[in-house]
Protein backbone atom coordinates (compact mmCIF):
# COMPACT_ATOMS: atom_id res chain seq x y z
CA UNK A 1 0.00 0.00 0.00
CA UNK A 2 1.58 3.04 -1.50
CA UNK A 3 0.64 6.51 1.17
CA UNK A 4 0.53 9.52 -1.03
CA UNK A 5 2.27 12.49 0.60
CA UNK A 6 1.67 15.84 0.32
CA UNK A 7 3.89 18.77 -0.74
CA UNK A 8 5.41 21.27 2.00
CA UNK A 9 2.92 24.42 0.17
CA UNK A 10 -0.15 21.75 0.10
CA UNK A 11 0.15 20.61 3.47
CA UNK A 12 -0.02 24.39 4.16
CA UNK A 13 -3.28 25.32 1.51
CA UNK A 14 -4.58 22.82 3.81
CA UNK A 15 -3.59 23.89 7.15
CA UNK A 16 -5.20 27.62 5.77
CA UNK A 17 -7.97 25.94 4.74
CA UNK A 18 -8.55 24.49 8.22
CA UNK A 19 -8.04 27.89 9.45
CA UNK A 20 -10.26 29.53 7.44
CA UNK A 21 -13.04 26.66 8.08
CA UNK A 22 -12.60 25.19 4.91
CA UNK A 23 -14.12 28.32 2.76
CA UNK A 24 -11.26 29.29 0.24
CA UNK A 25 -12.88 32.58 -0.47
CA UNK A 26 -11.53 33.19 3.51
CA UNK A 27 -8.49 32.13 2.53
CA UNK A 28 -7.92 34.60 -0.80
CA UNK A 29 -9.21 37.45 2.48
CA UNK A 30 -7.07 36.23 5.21
CA UNK A 31 -5.78 39.42 6.98
CA UNK A 32 -3.36 37.09 9.58
CA UNK A 33 -0.21 39.05 7.38
CA UNK A 34 2.04 37.74 10.46
CA UNK A 35 1.44 34.01 9.83
CA UNK A 36 4.37 32.79 8.96
CA UNK A 37 2.22 30.80 6.38
CA UNK A 38 0.58 33.71 4.58
CA UNK A 39 2.77 34.27 1.80
CA UNK A 40 2.05 30.07 1.01
CA UNK A 41 -1.90 30.47 1.78
CA UNK A 42 -2.57 29.91 -2.08
CA UNK A 43 -1.25 26.26 -2.50
CA UNK A 44 1.93 27.85 -4.40
CA UNK A 45 5.43 29.23 -3.93
CA UNK A 46 5.61 33.38 -3.50
CA UNK A 47 8.80 33.17 -5.85
CA UNK A 48 7.36 31.07 -8.75
CA UNK A 49 4.23 33.24 -8.44
CA UNK A 50 6.39 36.12 -9.09
CA UNK A 51 8.22 34.60 -12.11
CA UNK A 52 5.50 33.81 -13.75
CA UNK A 53 3.98 37.53 -13.63
CA UNK A 54 7.24 38.39 -14.66
CA UNK A 55 7.46 36.42 -17.68
CA UNK A 56 3.69 37.29 -18.60
CA UNK A 57 4.95 40.93 -18.70
CA UNK A 58 7.63 40.05 -20.59
CA UNK A 59 5.78 38.45 -23.03
CA UNK A 60 2.81 40.80 -23.53
CA UNK A 61 5.39 43.75 -23.98
CA UNK A 62 7.10 41.29 -26.50
CA UNK A 63 4.21 41.05 -28.40
CA UNK A 64 3.39 44.68 -27.94
CA UNK A 65 6.64 45.44 -29.59
CA UNK A 66 5.74 43.05 -32.55
CA UNK A 67 2.58 44.31 -33.01
CA UNK A 68 4.02 48.13 -33.89
CA UNK A 69 6.17 46.18 -35.62
CA UNK A 70 3.54 44.95 -38.89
Amino acid sequence: MTKKFLTPVKAIRKKCLDCCVFQPIEVRLCSAVNCPLYPYRHGKRPSTIKKREIAKQFSEKRGAIGENRQ
